[in-house]
């Protein structure tokens, strides 16, 4: 016997009651971009590799697999949608309205260690507004993030913003070479994962001294202060004091007065429900860093307070990345879903779930002899008409017994039989697997029974 071919690292298969679930995630998701307004589009799956690694940093730049096509041409697949986002609006820029609100939901890769929520094949769901710099963006995307994970049911999770601004300004005033400063904030971005002492050997690495990591972490010392606007409060005090160049500090100060004014809009928009407003979940974090490279404003990531899981949501404006590929600067913001994350918490949440999921199909169709099957056809055909779906059996000898097993087993709530008396009449006998009841109605009468 052959030995078994699993699916490559990274990667998995998906059987149907979890595809039920993927497609519930995904169109709930779906749903709340169209209610707030996107359109959706679509773009290659594979750009040019110099496109997607223009300004993605040089630690994204080796995630992304790279091949040559035929004519020699370097290729990469997409590992997200936001630098072919840039090169879409270069090409069509004149064609589309602005300010240009885009979903696009599909896969991306990214070859970087597998672990829990993490995979190298995977699907994003994505929103982005262009032709705007007001924080007034921002606010619609937490506030759509805010409405869509409360229908998914997410619960107990938090927003924490920072902004690549103040991230320059306090780099700058820890007295980091501007040279350094990617290498700075690639080591910073990683403080979760490797302490303190990772990131300190990672600055000294790439020549920055641990005084400088030392100045960074005093600057961003905020465990006393009470809330969001205090903290910017004091952090703006100290960067005001301690900055030298006015031109920092002017851009700090900026950045400082934006998430202000996002958190702000948050107390003023209702989140969608009655449960929180987005406001309450916010949380600002001076070591968020977000470790692409085209961000240039406010960013954010939205993580479960329960699990340790990772982020599965995030996202940032990057005012500079239309310009790169030909189109004229715009203010630009995007936000984007890990549907993958998504799906495992909500299964880590409930573990039953997938036990619990209805099959789509309503009614499973049995004829008893070939001379029932153009009535069984027909049924099926009227039933389809009114938008449910139904499968009918295509066993040459169908047992009863076994057909309702296998209804049954696939979470099918109805069974139409249908024998030489149902066709003769123009019936069927309908039975409900959940009640076990049955009745014996017409194919018009079965779509209301089910609907």
């Amino acid at each position: 016997m052959s030995k078994l071919v699993q699916p490559p690292k990274g990667t998995k298969d998906f059987l149907p009651e979890e595809m039920i679930l993927r497609r519930r995630v995904i169109e709930t998701i779906r749903e709340c971009f169209v209610l707030y307004g996107f359109v959706e589009i679509d773009s290659p799956v594979f750009e040019y590799f110099e496109l997607l690694s223009r300004k993605c940093g040089s630690e994204v730049e080796k995630e992304i697999y790279v091949f040559e096509d035929k004519a020699k041409r370097k290729l990469g697949l997409r590992f997200e949608f936001t630098s072919p986002l840039g090169r879409y609006y270069a090409t069509n820029a004149e064609k589309l309205t602005k300010p240009f609100k885009r979903y696009i939901i599909g896969k991306v890769y990214r070859y970087e260690n597998t672990q829990a929520g993490r995979y190298r094949e995977f699907y994003q769901a994505d929103a982005d507004i262009i032709g705007s710099y007001s924080m007034n963006v921002e606010s619609e995307l937490i506030d759509l993030a805010v409405f869509a994970l409360d229908k998914l049911g997410m619960g107990n999770y938090e927003i924490i913003i920072n902004n690549r601004k103040i991230l320059d300004g306090i780099i700058n005033a820890a007295g980091i070479d501007e040279s350094k400063k990617d290498a700075a904030l690639r080591a910073l971005d990683k403080t979760a994962k490797i302490g303190e002492s990772g990131v300190i050997k990672e600055f000294q690495e790439n020549g920055i001294g641990e005084e400088n990591y030392r100045s960074f972490m005093r600057i961003i010392d905020l465990d006393h202060a009470t809330d969001n606007a205090n903290k910017l409060s004091i952090l703006k005090e100290r960067l005001i004091a301690e900055l030298k160049d006015e031109s920092f500090k002017q851009k700090a100060a900026e950045g400082i007065e934006e998430l202000s004014s996002i958190i702000q809009n948050g107390k003023a928009v209702n989140g969608g429900t009655d449960a929180h407003s987005d406001a309450d979940v916010i949380k600002f974090d001076p070591l968020l860093v977000r470790g692409l490279g085209y961000y240039t404003g406010p960013i954010f990531e939205i993580k479960s307070k329960d699990l340790s899981i990772g982020s599965f949501a995030a996202g940032g404006r990057y005012d500079n990345l239309v310009e790169l590929y030909g189109a004229r600067p715009e203010g630009a913001c995007g936000i984007s879903f890990g549907v993958e994350r998504i799906i495992d918490i909500i299964m880590q949440k409930n573990t039953g779930i997938l036990q619990s999921v209805s099959s789509p199909v309503k009614i499973y169709i049995v004829y008893l002899t070939e001379k029932e099957k153009p009535y069984a056809y027909k049924t099926a055909k009227i039933l389809r008409s009114n938008g449910i779906s139904a499968e009918i059996c295509v066993s040459s000898e169908p047992n009863i017994g076994k057909e309702i097993k296998y209804a049954d087993r696939k979470k099918i709530e109805y069974v139409a039989i249908i024998g030489e008396r149902e066709a003769a009449e123009q019936k069927l006998t309908l039975k409900n697997l959940k009640t076990r009841e049955e009745t014996v109605v017409s194919a018009e009468e079965t779509a209301e029974v089910i609907k």
